[in-house]
């Protein structure tokens, strides 16, 4: 408890240093999230009204889902978005096999539903159903070449750079063994090649990426099976404690710095709270509980992972490793979210491990929150973080993290952005120096399909100090997202 009374007085102090270093981004924010209230206020007022004309709640629940469409393109797990698309396509299905049933067939079709029906008598119930499933469903095969286009100029103290902002090209397939279920694999890699020839053109003006150095590299690769109950798949994916880091990492140009996702500058991909390697994962999907709470099913999270080498430190790796994530949706698209990330550290005494400052088993504890509509998105994230986030210079530490993302519809495709990144050692870590990461974001976008393609600036006001008591400085990105 003392822990966490702390951590909440560290966390309102941090949020007025903010407001008071820089007065225009109190401004901005309200103006951002007094527009949010009103709606909220405006949505509660209207849930007694229930005289609603059935197509009014049609066109209600398509613009629920597009909605959620349109948040699912927003993020950065493309698995999230063919889920959806699979479950339309299995709703789709679904409504054309009760349209077999209940209206006349002509033709072949016709005649298989007769001969069914004239064995009626003497075969089971579930033969006559894939009968009629026969009729209409045949297994096939899926595949597309996906990717993203993402550049940016950006222009900081040090000076500016224009280069590659996360751009990716990917392929994924699956076989369609059932009208709900798939088999499936994925392939994607990252691209750096403008950020290696600014570089070499500039060496003072690299973006310090954390895939500096490689022009090419693996993003994800996995196979697996998919159906309306479980999801399990293998190799380098999105982790289970991303199923709730998510809801915070929505910037175009910074953010998901504070509450471990990315730990020790990589893609979280060994310690597996970002891009997970080597990793086997599954995905329960469990609806039991009662319809009048208006609760989508309700989803466990589950991976594993065992010897994977600790971030920044040579010679050195995690023994077993778990991550745990639940996520609770209700219908009018508010979302809590739990998860647990554990990598085992058995060699505690080893010198490199000590030097770097690690204390125990690698630990993170991640809270999130969030609630959108078609106009405005608000969502938060509060971490304790244990021997698995460093300061620039690689030290571990014990620390609380919190992010805040906001998004709010001015006009039409014109959306302003804004939140904040704030992750600071205990008191007591003093091997971390005076290391403490906080900035805040503002910035608007324009979006020209959704999300999958936008243009965007976006404004870094930052009071980070490093490990040594250096300030980092504003940043000011200007970019392009343009998804295919």
């Amino acid at each position: 408890m003392v822990l966490v009374y702390n951590y909440f007085r560290r966390l309102s102090f941090t949020i007025v240093r903010i407001f008071l270093m820089h007065p225009r981004l109190y401004l901005l924010i309200v103006l951002c999230l007094s527009p949010v209230l009103a709606l909220a206020e405006a949505a509660g007022d209207s849930v007694d009204n229930a005289d609603t004309p059935v197509n009014a709640a049609d066109q209600l629940a398509e613009g629920q889902r597009e909605t959620r469409r349109q948040v699912a393109s927003e993020g950065e797990d493309p698995q999230a978005q063919t889920t959806i698309e699979r479950q339309e396509k299995a709703e789709e299905l679904a409504g054309q096999e009760d349209e077999m049933k209940q209206d006349p067939l002509d033709g072949e079709q016709l005649e298989k539903v007769r001969e069914a029906v004239q064995a009626e008598e003497d075969e089971p119930r579930p033969e006559r159903e894939k009968e009629v499933e026969k009729a209409i469903f045949k297994p096939s095969l899926e595949g597309k070449i996906y990717g993203s286009i993402r550049l940016h100029y950006r222009s900081t103290d040090q000076g500016s750079i224009f280069g590659d902002a996360g751009s990716r090209l990917g392929a994924e397939g699956g076989w369609r063994t059932r009208p709900d279920a798939w088999l499936y694999a994925r392939i994607e890699a990252g691209f750096n090649v403008l950020d290696e020839l600014d570089q070499l053109l500039s060496p003072g003006g690299s973006s310090g990426e954390d895939e500096q150095g490689d022009s090419v590299f693996p993003r994800l690769y996995t196979i697996g099976i998919e159906t309306p109950g479980l999801v399990a798949s293998i190799g380098k994916n999105w982790s289970t404690y991303y199923r709730v880091a998510n809801f915070t990492d929505r910037f175009d140009s910074a953010g998901s710095d504070a509450v471990g996702t990315f730990n020790a500058s990589t893609d979280g991909g060994a310690t597996g709270t970002g891009r997970a390697d080597g990793v086997f994962q599954s995905r329960a999907y469990m609806d039991f509980l009662p319809e009048t709470w208006n609760v989508e099913p309700f989803n466990l999270n589950v991976q594993l992972q065992s010897g994977q080498p600790i971030p920044r430190v040579e010679g050195v790796k995690y023994q077993n490793a778990i991550g745990l994530s639940t996520v609770l949706e209700l219908s009018d698209d508010f979302t809590f979210g739990i998860a647990y990330n554990f990598a085992q550290i058995e060699d505690l005494d080893n010198p490199a491990v000590q030097a770097a400052g690690i204390k125990g088993d690698a630990k993170a504890l991640l809270f999130g929150a969030r609630w959108f509509d078609e106009q405005w998105y608000l969502a938060l994230t509060v971490a304790r973080l244990e021997n698995h986030e460093t300061t620039d210079k690689g030290t571990y530490f014990l620390g609380w993290g919190s992010e805040l993302y906001a998004r709010y519809r001015l006009i039409k495709s014109y959306w302003l952005v804004s939140g904040y990144n704030w992750l600071s050692p205990d008191d007591g870590e003093t091997q971390a120096g005076q290391y403490e990461l906080l900035y805040g974001v503002v910035g608007l976008r324009y979006s020209i399909d959704d999300f999958r393609r936008l243009a965007y600036a976006e404004w870094r006001l930052d009071s980070t100090s490093s490990e040594n008591g250096e300030a980092l400085g504003n940043i000011f990105t200007i970019g392009i997202r343009w998804d295919f």
